[in-house]
């Protein structure tokens, strides 16, 4: 903590000590009040310039927009509600309470037991005199009696003085005061008396008293004597009981006090308040100056680790912040210290790794093609581009569109570029043709994923097989016929293309006529080339025998996956999966082609209804997992319903037939069953079931 701070803080705490002992009425620094009042006054002016200072200060880091102001800021907010809430509450219950307490100090109950006291105490004092006073009467007696016999006054008065416990009797003549005879062991002082007095005394015969002499009080009196020529009377002076006098000065003062206090009532409630208004000022702005300096002192560090943070976001690992504590944040900033002590050292490791990778597949006679997450190509090696054709630095950042777009050789590399990424599901490469510009060429290749920490990019790695193809070719013509369903598809592309092109060459140089026929023939031709194509890779799919790479896969997220895809088409899909995980062990690619293809032919089924509507349901059932999955629209006729999974067979204008037949083999493959039928309520439904994991029987 500053010493200023530590400063203010001991200087606010001796004003409020003094202040208090000041605003007792009766208290020693009770007239210095105003000026210990003034003095708190300015030291709270001087905390609130403070407190304005602190806060101009977090307020400016805000206007600034500087990174962790806003934190602080709440963090002052907090620290602040917790420091001035209570005192508020505080002051307002304190001053409730003085102005309550005060007036009930001053009670009517309260100044009647204080008269009645005062009247108890005086009837008791009354009481004591009387005593002294009869006791004094028989010493008058005695004397008359001694007078007459002749005997000395002083022997009575010393003889009555010590039996009766009399402080002092005299006999005094009232001309002059002269005292004829004494007994006074105590060497008290010789009474005096006013001419009113001496005045009743002559008149009533007798006169009492009472005299506090030395803090001791006494019952003191006269006595007249009978006439003889002198006028003589007796004065006698005995103490009271110690109890009985001291008992009635007490309560004689406090009836004083009292009176005093409740004069000054309403003074006393202003200066308490008063006293607890600066009070409560003082502490709620030491309050706000302290919460303002430990939450400029607490986000210190916070906002020194928000800083590395975001500057470690932007790249900078050089990244080392000063550690204020030593406590828990002094601990973390070590820890952070330490980590982008080693992100430096793993990123200097990356790049020469990646600068090491790059050498390795420049060197490499295979093109190698890496596109990022969002389709985009990300990098490529040399021999990609003598593969190709093209120089494909131009086209980094690129997707897929934007390349197809920029000429039409550029069109057939996409186009080569996406038969490759749509192998990245598969476990065997493809191999495809590629018309360069002076030639043609055969490619293999694949895609394969490629995890990152920002999501996953995709890797293709192809080959110009060229060569091996034709020699493939020559070894194995006798196998052509076997082999021409595979074959065929070949010369499907060369064919759309020179159709496409000479759609292109003669357009213009033709009447109208005839270059209304040629736009039907080489359109049809496109159609039926795409025909075959879909004709042949169907026929492909379904004779090709797959080797299953099982994982073990939640079929409640693949079906969610997938349906991704469909999010943007005008059919609804009403999804209702089981509560819990159903894991199989299944191709992941082979069991997404299967829901795809269900899912797309329920979607197509659907359209025909004016609201499409395709629902989708999981669930566990004696230890497989059933996935059903119904349509509205059109439904299975019968002759599907017996013959749905033969080859070719199909009631879709434009299918293949081989769609059903592909999916039963597969979900067979993973040793499952699937079943076709018409629900009641006349919806298409295609139920798959497959073994839960551990009770796998999918074909190894």
């Amino acid at each position: 903590m500053p010493r200023s701070l530590l400063i203010a803080v001991l200087l606010s705490l001796f004003t409020l000590l003094i202040l208090t002992a000041a605003t007792g009425s009766s208290g020693l620094l009770a007239d210095y009040f105003w000026w210990i009042f003034s003095f708190g006054a300015v030291l709270l002016l001087v905390l609130l310039a403070w407190t304005i200072l602190y806060a101009r200060q977090l307020f400016h880091t805000k206007r600034r927009q500087a990174f962790g102001s806003q934190i602080a800021r709440r963090l002052a907010l907090m620290f602040t509600l917790i420091a001035v809430l209570p005192g508020l509450f505080l002051f307002g219950v304190s001053a409730q309470f003085i102005s309550h307490s005060i007036n009930s100090w001053f009670g009517n109950d309260v100044a009647e037991a204080l008269d009645r006291s005062l009247n108890l105490s005086q009837s008791a004092l009354d009481f004591a005199s009387d005593n002294s006073f009869r006791r004094a009467a028989a010493v008058q007696v005695q004397l008359i009696a001694a007078v007459s016999m002749g005997t000395t006054a002083d022997s009575v008065l010393h003889e009555y003085g010590k039996t009766e416990a009399f402080s002092q009797l005299q006999l005094v003549r009232l001309t002059d005061l002269h005292i004829q005879a004494a007994y006074n062991p105590q060497n008290l002082s010789n009474p005096e008396i006013s001419q009113e007095s001496l005045k009743e005394l002559t008149q009533t015969g007798s006169l009492s008293e009472r005299e506090n002499i030395n803090h001791v009080l006494y019952a003191q009196g006269w006595l007249m004597l009978p006439e003889n020529g002198e006028s003589l009377a007796l004065f006698f002076r005995q103490p009271i009981p110690k109890n009985v006098a001291e008992d009635a000065t007490l309560i004689e003062l406090t009836r004083a006090k009292y009176a005093e206090l409740k004069y000054a009532k309403r003074g006393l409630q202003i200066f308490f308040l008063m006293t607890l208004f600066m009070a409560t000022l003082l502490a709620v702005m030491l309050s706000l100056l302290l919460a303002l300096y430990f939450t400029k002192r607490f986000s210190a560090p916070i906002l020194s680790l928000s800083e590395g943070a975001l500057a470690v976001a932007r790249g900078d690992l050089s990244q080392k912040r000063p550690i204020f504590h030593d406590d828990e944040l002094g601990n973390l900033t070590k820890l952070f210290n330490h980590m982008t002590e080693q992100l430096r050292g793993a990123h200097e490791q990356q790049t020469a790794a990646r600068l090491y990778l790059e050498h390795v597949l420049n060197s490499l006679n295979t093109g190698v093609i890496t596109f990022d997450s969002k389709g985009c190509l990300k990098t490529h090696n040399h021999k990609a581009q003598v593969i190709l054709g093209q120089d494909l630095d131009k086209l980094v950042q690129q997707n897929i569109d934007e390349i197809a777009a920029a000429s039409p050789q550029m069109w057939l590399i996409a186009e080569v570029l996406n038969a490759f990424l749509a192998t990245e599901n598969q476990e065997n490469p493809i191999q495809l043709t590629y018309n360069r510009e002076d030639d043609a060429v055969i490619l293999i290749g694949k895609a394969t994923e490629l995890p990152t920490d920002g999501g996953k990019d995709t890797v293709l790695v192809f080959d110009d097989v060229t060569a091996l193809i034709r020699a493939q070719k020559e070894a194995a013509w006798g196998e052509v016929a076997r082999r021409l369903a595979h074959e065929i598809r070949n010369p499907l592309t060369p064919i759309q293309l020179s159709a496409e092109r000479l759609a292109h060459k003669l357009s213009g140089k033709l009447n109208e006529a005839d270059a209304h026929i040629l736009m039907r023939s080489t359109d049809t031709i496109v159609k039926q080339v795409s025909a075959m194509k879909d004709l042949v890779e169907a026929f492909r799919n379904y004779a090709h025998a797959r080797t299953l790479n099982l994982t073990l896969l939640d079929i409640n997220e693949l079906i969610q996956e997938i349906l991704v895809l469909y999010e943007s088409g005008h059919c609804t899909f009403l999804v209702n999966l089981s509560n819990m995980p159903l894991l199989i062990y299944a191709d992941n690619g082979a069991m997404r082609q299967v829901l795809h293809n269900v899912l797309k032919n329920a979607a197509e089924a659907a359209a025909v209804d004016a609201e499409p509507t395709v629902l989708v349901s999981t669930q566990a059932k004696d230890k497989t997992a059933v996935i059903a999955i119904s349509n509205n629209g059109k439904n299975f006729s019968q002759d599907m319903l017996a013959r749905a999974f033969d080859p070719y067979i199909t009631d879709k204008n434009g299918g293949t037939g081989l769609g059903l037949p592909v999916v039963k083999k597969i979900v067979e493959e993973h040793g499952g069953r699937v079943q076709i039928n018409n629900l009641p309520e006349g919806r298409a439904c295609i139920k798959i079931t497959l073994p839960l994991a551990g009770e796998s029987n999918a074909k190894q």
